[in-house]
């Protein structure tokens, strides 16, 4: 049987990350064949998303692989301060009497919450199925071969700006990638960082971008709640550099002393800036258990002192979170740099070539289209 090579690309605010990987030639598993990392060439506190600048990071992460196999296939995740997370809920009629549950019942499903939640100008990123339920059962993650009438099921779902993944959609296809997956960057992360017996726990996960962080609950290994907080490494250096007049590249390199750094105009700054951290991991917990663990990823993590902070604004045990597969990669920058990129292999190499292509959200406008030819069926079949 033939074995892919599969690149995986984590698109962020300051860099993109790069892994190969190709499975195993027996058994479950892979091999991680080259790993690269490259950074836009400008600092900036917002999202880089010209197609051609960003072909050219692309490029330069995968050269950076110095792999000489030809590379076709690849899966993605972005991290973007615009990404919006919705809670829905979605029906669909199975019969007039209880009928066993079926696979194509589950899709119909995920298919009209998704035309419930997604707006005409977003694009689906991750969508979670929480619980199912129905006459005689709640909450089960697996109802086919079950009896009902009506099946009903609660769904997270996180999406992108349709401009913003067509942009990254081109600078990938620019440099002769094709894509085969969209994924959320916690998901990779989740995938990256918890083994089977600490995705058992409760764990909230932080990954600080440049200019976004992803906070995520996850409950059973399931992503249940998860938010995006539009402040980041790069948001703390602009605020740094304003405040203290100083360039980009000064200011980048004082806020990562961070709280405990030794000029109190700075330290007083950098916690007036945590304090958009603070509300956001709040947020998510409200109503919520504490969680079992803390982890806290993304190169904003290393700021000194962040993880420290973290673990007394949750009173939870805190870690620095990267792949153990990242471990001998370089200097531990990079090895964070590097952990969603490594999650995407470990979620491409767990599923079927065709499964993973079932997988692919439409990343083109007819996935617009579809969308409002649907929802003007609807308004045709209620007012008409």
């Amino acid at each position: 049987m033939r074995r892919t090579l599969v690149v995986a690309l984590d698109i962020g605010a300051t860099k993109v990350a790069c892994a190969v990987g190709i499975p195993l030639a027996h058994g479950p598993g892979f091999e991680v064949l080259g790993t690269g990392l490259a950074n836009h060439p400008t600092l900036t506190s917002t999202w880089p998303c010209e197609p051609s600048a960003l072909a050219r990071t692309v490029q330069q992460a995968l050269d950076a692989t110095d792999l000489t196999q030809p590379l076709q296939q690849a899966v993605v995740t972005l991290n973007h301060p615009q990404l919006m997370h919705t809670p829905v809920t979605a029906m669909v009629e199975l019969a007039d009497e209880p009928v066993a549950i079926r696979s194509r019942d589950l899709v119909r499903l995920r298919a009209q919450a998704l035309a419930q939640a997604l707006s005409l100008d977003r694009e689906l990123l991750h969508l979670e199925s929480l619980g199912y339920s129905a006459n005689g059962f709640d909450r089960v993650l697996d109802p086919r071969g079950l009896a009902a009438t009506r099946l009903r099921g609660a769904f997270h779902l996180v999406s992108v700006p349709l401009a913003v993944r067509q942009a990254v959609g081109e600078a990938i296809e620019a440099v002769g990638l094709e894509i085969a997956r969209w994924s959320y960057s916690l998901e990779a992360v989740v995938a990256a960082c918890l083994d089977d017996s600490l995705s058992k726990q409760r764990s909230l996960v932080i990954d600080v971008g440049g200019s976004s962080t992803q906070v995520g609950l996850v409950v059973g290994g399931v992503i249940a709640r998860s938010l995006t907080i539009p402040w980041g490494g790069m948001t703390l250096a602009s605020a740094v550099a304003k405040t203290c007049r100083l360039t980009l590249e000064q200011a980048l390199s004082v806020s990562l002393e961070g709280p405990a750094s030794p000029k109190p105009k700075v330290r007083q700054l950098i916690g007036q800036q945590l304090l958009f951290l603070q509300r956001g991991i709040h947020q998510l917990l409200k109503g919520e258990p504490q969680p079992d663990l803390t982890l806290v990823t993304g190169r904003g993590a290393l700021i000194d002192g962040l993880v420290e902070w973290v673990e007394m604004a949750t009173e939870t045990n805190t870690v620095l979170g990267r792949s153990p597969r990242a471990k001998g990669l370089g200097d531990l920058s990079r090895q964070v740099a590097l952990t969603p990129a490594l999650g995407l292999l470990e979620l491409a190499f767990r599923m079927t070539p065709s499964s993973l292509r079932r997988s692919v959200p439409n990343a083109s406008p007819s996935g617009m289209v579809d969308r409002l030819i649907d929802r003007t069926k609807t308004l045709l079949t209620e007012y008409f």
